[in-house]
């Protein structure tokens, strides 16, 4: 099945390397390896690389990702009256780190009792300037209408998110392809032409033709067992890296704990937050430098009790992770009622996210207020004893991907764009400073 490319504008030579290096990475795709022999052997005997397909799709605009940023990126373009076609090498809602997130953050100008002028710069002196005040703004004054559209498709009725994503989707009769690794994007005359890929199911090549890309893909960096988020591999950072786009982020890194007793149980530790339908959270902002967590545990070793206080809670080391005079956590007294309304820094709603184990200037820390009379405790991940080593090297959700040369989410490439994770807005800069912000910031 020859595609007949040259009416597009993409050249037959350009689409034939292309596609040839990904039946090439289909080929490698079906080999697995066995865990008890320790060889090389083909999950699918009867491969022929010189037999495989060929299929051609097109769009105006291609959607690569089926995550909640994938999800409003398709909508809203489909909406603007463009021709939409999602690709994901996963399943819709129900990959990458979107069925993780369980708290959206929702700025309502009538309930935050700040300003959007003060949530942006109290969100920049979290962040000590690392973040970009464009996309910080954007995000808060956005996300109540994402949130109301949400809770339209059904999405805070179920801990699962495929029901309600595929609402709006069916609804407006987006295509929808799953399955698909996309390998390459395409660029023409300077400008994005496409993406190629194959299919994880049958032995097909997969070549797309779109007017604009917009790389829905997530973020990367090394998760291994005892975080329930495994398959972020960047590609879409990497896809568009290879064909001159600009990309940031990797000065930074998200520390995240684990139980130390049974590192790799990642339902036990997360379990009871994943089975909860989601929520949201109201304006709150925090110091959140995760990379001290796993410092202080690397240098001092992990604690070997139970404590509602792990160490790394405590006083910076001598040599760590810089923190500036006034961000340290502090927690409030056992059983005192949730602080921070009267600053207008409080949740509006639980979080989901877990239970506010460290504060700053009576302002939640980690995401939720404490349970009224019972103090405050650790959060989802962090049951039995705590200690460091479950992520290395991604970045706090949003400073790092493509680097976007308008509030639009171009790249340095003409026509391709991204959103969400995979977008380097630094829209919280270098640190988390914002509870739900992630999920919003992607929806917007």
């Amino acid at each position: 099945m020859a595609p007949n490319l040259n009416a597009k504008g993409v050249s037959r030579r350009n689409f034939m390397a292309i596609a040839g290096s990904a039946a090439g990475l289909a080929a490698m795709a079906a080999m697995g390896v066995s865990a008890e022999s320790q060889e090389i052997e083909n999950n699918i005997p009867d491969i022929d690389v010189n037999k495989m397909t060929y299929a051609e799709n097109e769009a105006d605009v291609l959607v690569v990702g089926s995550g909640i940023a994938g999800l409003f990126a398709a909508v809203k373009a489909h909406d603007a009256g463009a021709r939409v076609l999602m690709v994901s090498k996963g399943r819709l809602g129900a990959s990458g780190m979107t069925p993780f997130a369980r708290g959206i953050f929702a700025y309502d100008p009538d309930m935050a009792g700040v300003t959007l002028d003060q949530f942006v710069k109290s969100v920049s002196r979290s962040a000590m300037g690392t973040n970009n005040s464009v996309f910080t703004r954007q995000m808060a004054e956005h996300s109540l209408a994402r949130v109301n559209e949400l809770k339209k498709w059904g999405f805070f009725d179920s801990p699962l998110y495929f029901d309600s994503f595929s609402k709006p989707i069916t609804e407006r009769k987006i295509p929808v392809m799953e399955r698909i690794m996309l390998t390459h994007l395409i660029k023409e005359n300077g400008h994005i032409a496409g993406a190629a890929g194959f299919s994880l199911d049958e032995a097909k090549i997969h070549f797309f033709t779109a007017k604009s890309v917009i790389l829905c893909t997530g973020a990367g960096g090394f998760k291994p067992n005892g975080f329930p988020i495994c398959d972020l591999t960047h590609d879409g950072t990497m896809m568009a890296y290879d064909i001159g786009a600009k990309v940031t982020g990797k000065e930074w890194n998200d520390g995240h704990s684990a139980n130390l007793k049974e590192p790799a149980n990642v339902f036990g530790q997360w379990g009871g937050m994943l089975q909860r339908p989601p929520s949201t959270t109201g304006v709150e902002v925090h110091h959140d430098l995760g990379v001290e967590q796993n410092y202080n545990v690397y240098v001092q070793g992990p604690d070997h009790k139970e404590s509602f206080c792990p160490k790394f809670f405590g006083q910076p080391l001598a040599g760590g992770p810089y923190r500036p005079t006034g961000f340290d956590p502090q927690g409030p007294p056992p059983g005192a009622p949730p602080m921070g309304r009267e600053k207008g820094f409080g949740l509006e709603s639980e979080s989901g996210l877990g239970t506010g184990e460290g504060w700053i200037d009576g302002i939640s820390a980690h995401g939720g207020t404490p349970p009224r009379g019972k103090g405050h405790g650790k959060p989802p991940g962090m049951g039995g004893v705590a200690s460091g080593g479950a992520s290395a090297g991604m970045s706090i959700h949003k400073s790092e991907g493509l680097v976007p040369i308008n509030a639009d989410g171009a790249s340095t490439i003409p026509g391709l764009y991204a959103a969400g994770d995979a977008l380097g807005s630094h829209m919280s800069g270098g640190i988390y400073t914002q509870i739900g912000s992630s999920l919003a910031g992607s929806a917007v």
